[in-house]
């Protein structure tokens, strides 16, 4: 019973054997013309923050929420702001009314009110200058004395003056105001609009909305903080493009080119489309980097971690937005079509036997066929060397 036992578990050892040979040979040779490499998921991520400082008042969004395009995320408390607004907008209403009255110009009825004021003080100076007059008669015949006659002259004189000074005015209101004012004026509007746009362009950075659909991927800020200038207060992922950033060694990097095809697998297994463990992507090579570098320490590739290696971003088709950042992955490169190998120099035919039975050949002695085995190579190395050099390929150099 014991042998028996035995028997069984060396059976089941050798089918594992077996099992785990077959599966190796067949792996291996359906990953030929593949380049295999390991990375990580990354997005495209924009921190966004407030482009003033201020308390926060509100958070419309949380970690992991998805958002669109304007969609408001955060606000400010906007209460100064909303009074600078509206103290704007009533400087600005001023302005434009005092250009308003400049561009319409004089009313009517102050046209009226200089024309009798011109009446007025024509019919005064009438009356003065009569006045005059008489004084200047009583005067030369001496019924008045000097003073007097003065007097009469000097009131008759001041009345034609302010005459004058009446029609100029009645000129100037039926002119209307001077182009200087009324450019001055328009200048002063413009001043306030811009003070009001300035204004509200503040009461806007009063609120932070979304430029680009994502995912929020981090919270930095709570309600009721104070947060200053371009502190980040979200960070939005955009999910609807990922990409792997891996690393392609020195010697392979000729088999590597962009817009090359790709197959990218996780660790999930809902929905395996191809024979990959694991879910699998199609993508492209969309980015090779022109600087070599050595291989990072988190990342694994097949040959030695000291060789250079070339930094090569490869996109991923994902229209369900199934896959998140930092997710490890598989990438596999096609590379068959894409490169061929050096071609090789033919390697040298050897003599025919039946020249080597008749010695044909020109300057070579008749040998014998069981005595051609036992003639040693011309290269100086051992038979077992000369016979692997056959086929036209240097010997190796003989260590001194």
């Amino acid at each position: 019973m014991k042998r028996r036992r035995i028997g069984i578990v060396v059976i089941v050892l050798v089918a594992i054997a077996v099992f785990l040979v077959w599966r190796a040979y067949f792996q291996k040779k359906g990953e030929e013309g593949v380049l295999l490499l390991s990375g990580n998921l990354e997005v495209t991520e924009a921190n966004v923050g407030f482009k003033i400082s201020g308390r926060v008042t509100e958070l419309a969004v949380d970690e992991g929420d998805h958002v669109q395009k304007g969609q408001v995320l955060a606000r400010l408390d906007d209460a100064e702001l909303a009074s600078k607004v509206a103290e704007g907008r009533a400087a600005l209403k001023e302005s434009l009314s005092r250009l308003a009255e400049l561009r319409s110009g004089s009313r009517p009825q102050e046209i009226e009110q200089a024309k009798a004021n011109v009446r007025s003080q024509e019919a005064e100076t009438i009356r003065l200058k009569k006045d005059y007059e008489r004084a200047e008669w009583l005067y030369k015949n001496g019924a008045i004395s000097t003073a007097q006659f003065d007097a009469a002259k000097s009131a008759f004189e001041t009345r034609a003056a302010v005459e004058a000074s009446s029609r100029e005015t009645l000129s100037l209101v039926r002119e209307g105001p001077r182009k200087e004012d009324i450019d001055a004026a328009e200048h002063r509007v413009e001043e306030a609009r811009a003070s009001l746009r300035t204004s509200e362009d503040k009461l806007e950075d009063a609120v932070i909305a979304a430029q680009t659909p994502g995912v929020i991927l981090r919270k930095d800020v709570e309600v009721g903080e104070v947060v200053a200038a371009g502190t980040p207060v979200f960070t939005i992922g955009d999910l609807s493009s990922p990409w792997i950033k891996v690393y392609v060694p020195e010697p392979q990097m000729t088999l590597v080119k962009l817009g090359q095809k790709a197959l990218v697998t996780t660790d999930t297994y809902e929905g395996a489309t191809y024979r990959y463990r694991g879910k699998t992507y199609r993508g492209w090579v969309s980015y090779i980097s022109n600087e070599a570098e050595f291989t990072p320490k988190n990342v694994q590739t097949q040959e030695e971690r000291v060789k250079l290696v070339y930094g090569v971003k490869v996109r991923v088709e994902d229209p369900d937005q199934d896959l998140k950042p930092s997710m490890p992955a598989d990438v596999r490169i096609q590379l068959k079509g894409l490169a061929s190998p050096p071609p090789q120099a033919k390697p040298a035919e050897p003599p025919p036997q039946s020249s080597l039975r008749s010695g044909q050949l020109k300057g070579t002695p008749s040998i014998s066929p069981d005595r051609l085995s036992r003639v040693p190579a011309s290269t100086g190395l051992p038979p077992s060397s000369a016979e692997s050099n056959a086929g036209g390929r240097p010997p190796p150099q003989a260590k001194p």
